[in-house]
């Protein structure tokens, strides 16, 4: 009877507690079933189309929405300084990023805590400055040159039909095998841009962070030699990271299910071995996988430093370390070693934020550009008349377009802008927590309690016409130039940087955002000013899959050399 009135005591408190949770929210609209459960919001995201469900929700019951229990999404523009505060309003992470953490250790993206994201910031705000990145310009070009000599070869004669250049699957989702190498009625032949993007900006990365490229555009693959699993399938690394991001987008809305130490790791042992839905299976075996490259690399790369600083190559991974010992208040010279740990989650950080966003991102402004003839031809006559045509040729990296060069062009940057605004990478809102330590945050009138999620919808923004205009949903590069009475004589209102979330917004934006902006410019311009290129069907929309990051299936198009 007393182990009875126990139960029943506790479920009674459950209940309350229950009761008293929900009506913290009566007053926001959303989903009926979001206000008890997550569930939802997780199929969507498991269909990798979340930012659109979050979209649809905006549509039907305004700017703020309850998108799950205790989680508000708010698609008003004033609510990016607010959930996004600088300062002493900085709200923390909310636990849905234990999702991607890794062994236990945080990085500087997915750490809540404050104190250590500072440190870890710090430490990478020199490598990844604008500075420290032109200083690597020469790596990157000469990556650029291998990537132009696979094209030229994409751009010889083949057999009428054979097989495009692609890896088995891009984001979890299976891609088409055969497709016609020589397509009809046009002039070209047909590769897919996308996973040239990807083994591009993962050999950069790999060489500016670790000294040595990963060997992808020598391969011609983004499978590494040793990363054949399971039933012999092999897994590209582009695969890897969109089966990570997919599963921990899906777990990180149960935070139960992620969580830390020992009770963490038998959860985590119990989904890889029983979780019924394989992508989750598969996306954890990724992380596994994604963390033996990185230490690899690091190691690799750490057993090949020596005490002769004149051989030591300053490249990212030893950049990264110097200010990391200067954070640990550790001379540099000693001989005490950092966390192996700390590197390698920081290596990993790079080696997957420094490269698969900006393939996503280089692929969907390609098709941007070739998806409107006008923007494309308007776009390669300013490359030819600042550059000219690349030589056919081309001997050296030297001999390829410089950033000094193309950086500053307005036509360009227009466009870049524009297809990142249309295509948010990052495009369902980053949550962040109202903690109890957290100023009072008011959102619309809305006096929002503690313990409650925000996140501002990236893509639902940027389509807002009460910023953009009533042409929101139209590519129109106009709105991102300069002269507001161009923009102006064409219709179009002039576009406002700060609600434009690619790298997102506050002290916790993307650091890697010049490295990235850099490489789109180099990689754009040159691609444009070296080939014809034509979609492989105009008639067919981009197709993304969304995992935590949104991504090109792929961006098929008919090549030839100008």
């Amino acid at each position: 009877m007393l182990a009875f009135a126990i139960v029943l005591l506790f479920l009674t408190l459950a209940i309350r507690d229950w009761i008293s949770f929900q009506r913290r929210y009566k007053n926001i609209p959303g989903p009926f079933l979001s206000r008890y459960s997550s569930l939802p919001l997780a199929l969507h995201s498991r269909g990798g189309k979340r930012h659109l469900y979050v979209h649809s929700m905006h549509q039907k019951y305004g700017p703020l929405v309850l998108i799950a229990p205790g989680h508000i999404s708010c698609s008003h523009p004033d609510a990016i300084n607010v959930v996004y505060a600088q300062g002493e309003h900085a709200l923390p992470k909310s636990d849905f990023y234990k999702a991607f953490v890794i062994d236990g250790t945080p990085n500087l993206f997915n750490t809540q805590n404050r104190l250590e994201h500072t440190k870890r910031r710090k430490a990478l705000a020199h490598p990844l400055s604008y500075k420290s990145v032109k200083e690597m310009e020469e790596w990157i070009a000469n990556n650029m040159l291998k990537l132009i000599r696979n094209l030229d070869r994409e751009c010889e004669p083949k057999p009428s039909t054979t097989q495009i250049f692609t890896h088995p699957h891009t984001n979890g989702v299976p891609m088409g095998a055969e497709t016609p190498g020589r397509a009809s009625g046009g002039e070209g032949n047909c590769t897919n841009m996308h996973a040239w993007f990807n083994c591009f900006t993962f050999d950069v990365i790999s060489d500016l962070a670790f000294g040595q490229s990963l060997g992808m555009l020598d391969r011609g693959t983004d499978v590494l030699p040793d990363s054949s699993r399971g039933n012999g399938q092999d897994t590209g690394v582009a695969a890897m990271i969109g089966l990570r991001g997919r599963a921990a987008a899906f777990l990180g809305l149960f935070p139960p299910l992620v969580a830390f130490g020992k009770t963490g790791l038998l959860i985590r042992w119990l989904l890889l071995h029983f979780w019924p839905d394989p992508l989750i299976r598969k996306g954890l075996s990724s992380s596994d996988m994604l963390s033996d490259i990185a230490t690899t690399c690091v190691r690799k790369r750490m057993s090949s430093t020596n005490n002769d600083s004149e051989t030591i190559r300053d490249d990212l991974l030893h950049r990264l370390l110097t200010e990391l010992r200067k954070s640990e208040q550790l001379v540099d010279d000693s001989k005490e070693p950092l966390d192996e740990k700390v590197v390698v989650t920081e290596a990993m950080l790079l080696l997957t934020a420094g490269s698969d966003t900006t393939a996503d991102s280089a692929a969907a402004i390609l098709w941007y550009i070739l998806a409107q003839p006008a923007v494309h031809q308007r776009l390669v006559a300013e490359l030819d008349e600042i550059i000219g045509i690349v030589s056919h040729d081309l001997a050296a990296a030297d001999e390829l377009p410089k950033h000094d060069q193309v950086k500053s062009l307005p036509y360009l940057t227009a466009t870049i802008q524009e297809a990142l605004r249309m295509f948010a990478t990052n495009a369902f809102g980053l949550p962040r927590v109202v903690s109890d330590s957290s100023k009072p945050v008011t959102l619309m009138g809305t006096n929002i309690p503690p313990g409650t999620e925000l996140s501002v919808p990236a893509y639902t923004i940027q389509r807002d016409r009460d910023i953009w205009g009533e042409d929101a949903y139209e590519f129109k590069a106009e709105r991102w130039l300069q002269d507001a009475e161009s923009s102006e004589s064409v219709g179009v209102k002039k576009a406002d940087p700060k609600y434009l979330l690619t790298f997102g917004a506050g002290p916790r934006m993307c650091i890697g955002k010049n490295l990235a902006t850099l490489q789109l410019h180099l990689l754009i311009s040159t691609i444009l000013l070296r080939y014809k290129l034509e979609l492989y069907d105009p008639h067919k929309d981009l197709e993304a899959i969304e995992g935590f990051m949104n991504k090109p299936v792929e961006v098929l198009v008919k090549i030839s050399q100008r």
